[in-house]
């Protein structure tokens, strides 16, 4: 399929622009390099090159009933399979029009990617596939270092158009660029994925699964020490045992002054809490969002030369989150130093063993540097991983692509809310938002993930009855969603105050049972069915995504 493509290349030249579609001009040559399933364009250049672009268009005749994978661009952008009748929304009029107030839409990818709001028009980052029956077209990118791939699907007019995000990028004459490498292959599902990750030569992950607690879901940043202690106290006396216990937000004093502990809640320090865990046969997980700084920070008011600025000079407020918040330049030097020391204080002197990294696309939420997204994005998370060594990563909050073989967690969704109803603001601002039912799609649909870039996390799942909104029903479904579809699998719930129901679900939940997904899909437009094993026993599940009801099938 990938020998029928056409290619085009665009850019301005002593601002005039040029357009072609020949491998060779008096302003560069491409080198094409074919191989089985992949092909890469590499091109040099003898002229300087502005505002350069470059796709691939092939034709590709969509069956009636075929489905095309969306993969959002980071981990809570809704990702899904959709039919020649959807619509993959972007922002609404309303959304546009107060983006300038509201920073609302800057996590996610409005600014640089097409979303003309039509009926079988979609697009899918790094990775997307074309699904017939159980045989998928996949399509992938091989390197997402010299800037992001995004795969258009023209499902009415049967075409495919691969479009590499350039933007920021400014070629100096004589220099040789790769400006995309695709890979293609047609096989059954988990056939198809296993190729792919074998091309692109990422390691296993060294982590198949644990399960664990986070303070976010319950408390959020209304932590303190009494907190923690009464619930690291009930998971130690538990049925099951948890293997991480993880801090969230609200220790610090601001987001961005890490090394600043709150003494009020946390009157005897980080290293005591981490110490407590231990105590009870547990890895110490904590929370970070390591390029950010809220508006509050001191951080931010007495390194002002640390933020990334935007064309006019001003700090560019990457979201609305803690009051607003900047983005650090993580290659300033001393931003760089900064990061260090707060990542060897968390895991050498405070004694943490993991970290959950949140917030990270906003490192690249803008081209700086005579650099692409998808650079910036790549380095920083190399970055990441140097930084933290062999400690144990939980992503979130980041385009997945240079998570791949990176982080030893990353989270496939967003975030989870307390109650089922979809969240009105996740239909008018932006795909990212906090809502159960984006969550729980992303899991199905990115199920692909896990065990092959990373152990794919789900977000949590919740049984308490207090500070809830679902009903128990409702609660058990997505129990039961995370264990198929997750492996890390965690909860935010004082366990002291379950009754024996929400004990029995809890166990289930965890009893690490083998399990494999056969199929899952939308049967129709709310409606979504799974077949999948447990234990060596065929389960079918169908449920209303929107409601959380299910319809046929059992989870008791």
């Amino acid at each position: 399929m990938l020998n029928s493509y056409k290619f085009k290349i665009s850019y301005l030249n002593e601002d005039k622009l040029y357009a072609s579609s020949n491998p060779k001009t008096g302003h560069y040559v491409i080198d094409i390099t074919d191989k089985d399933n992949s092909v890469a364009f590499c091109l040099r250049n003898t002229v300087k090159m502005e505002h350069l672009k470059f796709t691939l268009e092939f034709d590709y005749d969509f069956a009636e009933n075929a489905k095309f994978f969306a993969n959002g661009y980071q981990s809570w952008s809704y990702s899904r399979e959709y039919g020649k009748a959807d619509i993959q929304k972007g922002l609404n009029y309303f959304a546009k029009n107060v983006e300038y107030f509201t920073k609302g839409s800057r996590s996610g990818d409005y600014s640089f990617a097409l979303y003309n709001n039509k009926v079988g028009f979609f697009h899918s980052f790094s990775y997307g596939y074309i699904r017939n029956g159980n045989t998928l077209d996949l399509f992938g990118s091989l390197c997402e270092k010299t800037g992001f791939t995004i795969i258009y699907a023209d499902m009415v007019n049967n075409k495919i158009i691969i479009e590499k995000d350039l933007e920021g990028l400014t070629l100096k004459a004589g220099k040789t660029y790769e400006v995309m490498n695709i890979f293609y292959c047609k096989d059954e599902y988990d056939t198809a994925f296993d190729k792919y990750f074998r091309t692109l030569d990422i390691p296993t992950p060294r982590i198949k699964q644990k399960v664990g607690y986070t303070s976010w879901y319950n408390y959020y940043n209304k932590i303190n020490q009494d907190i923690i202690d009464r619930d690291l106290e009930s998971l130690s006396k538990g049925p099951v045992k948890m293997d991480i216990f993880q801090v969230d937000d609200g220790y610090q004093t601001a987001v961005g002054d890490w090394l600043s502990v709150d003494s009020v809640k946390f009157p005897q320090g980080m290293a005591k809490v981490a110490e407590s865990i231990h105590s009870k046969d547990m890895l110490a997980g904590i929370w970070l969002a390591p390029f950010n700084a809220q508006r509050s920070s001191k951080i931010a008011h007495e390194h002002k030369d640390w933020l990334i600025n935007d064309d006019k000079n001003y700090h560019y407020v990457a979201g609305i989150n803690w009051g607003g918040y900047y983005t650090l330049d993580f290659y300033n030097p001393e931003v760089r130093e900064y990061i260090k020391k707060v990542f060897n204080t968390v895991l050498n002197e405070w004694k943490y063993d993991m970290v959950k990294l949140d917030f990270l696309f906003s490192v690249a939420i803008i081209p700086y540097g005579n650099r692409t997204r998808g650079q910036i994005m790549c380095e920083a998370v190399d970055f990441l991983r140097e930084c933290c060594g062999l400690k144990l990563m939980l992503g979130c909050g980041v385009p997945l692509f240079p998570a791949f073989g990176k982080f030893d967690f990353c989270r496939i969704g967003a975030d989870q809310a307390l109650s089922w109803v979809k969240n009105n603001y996740f239909t008018t601002y932006n795909n990212e938002i906090v809502s159960t039912p984006n969550a729980v799609t992303n899991s199905i649909f990115r199920r692909h993930l896990d065990g092959r870039a990373f152990c794919n996390d789900p977000d949590v799942f919740l049984l308490r009855d207090t500070n809830i909104k679902t009903t128990f029903e409702q609660r058990k479904l997505l129990a039961k969603l995370n264990k198929i579809f997750g492996n890390l699998l965690f909860m935010s719930d004082n366990i002291g105050d379950y009754n024996e129901a929400q004990t029995a679900v809890f166990k289930d939940t965890l009893d690490g049972a083998k399990k494999k997904v056969i199929s899952a899909e939308y049967t129709a437009q709310d409606i979504i069915q799974i077949k999948y094993i447990e234990n060596e026993k065929e389960y079918n599940l169908t449920f209303n995504i929107d409601t959380g009801a299910i319809l046929s099938g059992s989870i008791d």
